[in-house]
């Protein structure tokens, strides 16, 4: 496998998904590399001459610098890079970072929207979720470390769920976690989805709720599933604003971490 990146505020958040990121990687016998993005607040760097906005950026890329190597406590045998940078968007930052290098996987932390300019704009990981360049695994701050052993890939049928499935096994199979596959109706019961497949092989169970959030999420609980995965297609705008907005809730929600795959 090729390498992980994990974005880090250094938080205690972020620690428990630092947590399946070693992990993972200890699993897949692959190296982290670190990117921790700092900025500064906007009432610091207004109240000072522009010479001297250097020199602040440098002190804190110094401070931060300190904090990511605290933050390893004692993990560094498997990163390979320690990547600071100073940025204004960190999602952003974060996903073109991804694209610079072949990473397979991001790992990062993440919890519900707690002030106006997040609930707006949307938190870091779910913009990361929206551009990455590679599947972003999710980890609620809730969700305490514990081997994957079951995921449930969350189907609507779509042309290139094959691929996505594909892709999803060869992750899952070295880490050897079994996947389910369900498709949640919010119709009729229709028996034509009891019987579809994916991949020509993966049988799909087939559920009917209104929502499709409790319907997931009911079967996390009865299944005691360790992951959620989806496949989030790059859809036209409207369709794109209202699947990001379930991605979102489904991250606030659920209480495992959350795979998104993208195309």
């Amino acid at each position: 496998m090729k390498k992980i990146l994990f974005p880090t505020d250094c938080s205690t958040l972020s620690y428990n998904a630092f947590l399946y990121a070693i992990e993972i990687a200890k699993i897949l016998d692959t190296k982290i590399d670190i990117i921790s993005i700092f900025h500064l607040p906007m009432a610091d760097s207004s109240a000072v001459m522009p010479d001297y906005i250097e020199e602040m950026i440098d002190e804190r890329r110094n401070t931060t610098l300190k904090n990511v190597n605290q933050f390893l406590d004692g993990q560094e045998e498997w990163i390979d890079n320690i990547r600071v940078d100073y940025g204004v968007f960190i999602a952003t930052e974060i996903y073109e970072a991804a694209g610079d290098d072949d990473y397979e996987l991001i790992v990062m932390g993440t919890k519900g929207s707690h002030n106006a300019i997040e609930k707006f704009m949307g938190s870091v990981t779910t913009q990361v979720m929206m551009h990455a360049p590679c599947p972003v695994l999710a980890v609620p701050e809730c969700a305490e470390y514990k081997p994957i052993r079951k995921a449930v890939y969350a189907t609507d049928f779509h042309f290139k769920d094959e691929e996505v499935v594909l892709r999803l096994l060869n992750l899952c199979n070295a880490l050897g976690t079994v996947v389910h596959y369900v498709h949640i109706d919010q119709k009729e019961d229709d028996p034509a989805n009891e019987f579809k497949t994916l991949a020509g092989f993966a049988k799909v169970e087939h559920i009917h709720n209104k929502s499709v959030i409790d319907g997931i999420n009911t079967y996390l609980e009865e299944n005691d599933i360790d992951l959620l995965t989806m496949f989030m297609p790059r859809r036209r705008l409207w369709e794109k604003l209202f699947h990001s907005s379930f991605t979102k809730r489904m991250a606030l929600h659920t209480h495992v971490p959350l795979l998104i795959f993208r195309d």
